[in-house]
């Protein structure tokens, strides 16, 4: 997505549209700019990446389309916020919380290495392969091995 897609998004859902009079009166900006954005596919100058960030709530990584996460972690606020919410799921069991973070993270990273593994050739797949199966042979996978020191 570009800048002005994500900028555009954020608009549609405040309920405006994103060259507007309201919009540039609502981020103290130039209409004029705001839709020279859409025309150049630029985006704007850092300094007002981090004034829309900031009235949409969500980070400067996000409208620029590094991240899919608008949480901007940088204000505590927010988090705060977030984290309220997220939690609010859970009826204060923190357990449970955390065990559902820890499966998401575990999640993406098995989908980061799915991904790595998915870009290789297939000689270098194979050598991938023959990597694991030889850690697979060590001791401490061997599950008979395993049942004994638990024994």
């Amino acid at each position: 997505m570009t800048f002005f897609e994500r900028y555009e998004q954020l608009c549609a859902e405040r309920g405006y549209k994103p060259s507007s009079a309201q919009a540039a009166q609502d981020l103290g900006l130039n209409k004029g700019t705001m839709a020279a954005w859409r025309k150049s596919g630029k985006p704007p100058t850092s300094d007002v990446v981090v004034i829309i960030a900031n009235a949409f709530g969500v980070s400067t990584d996000y409208l620029l389309d590094r991240t899919d996460d608008k949480l901007d972690y940088a204000n505590p606020e927010l988090v705060a916020k977030a984290a309220e919410e997220s939690f609010g799921d859970f009826n204060g069991d923190m357990k449970k919380a955390v065990a559902l973070y820890r499966a998401t993270a575990e999640k993406d990273a098995t989908r980061g290495i799915i991904a790595q593994y998915d870009s290789l050739d297939d000689i270098d797949r194979a050598k991938v392969e023959a990597f694991i199966q030889g850690l697979l042979c060590n001791e401490k996978y061997n599950e008979k091995s395993n049942r004994k020191k638990h024994a």
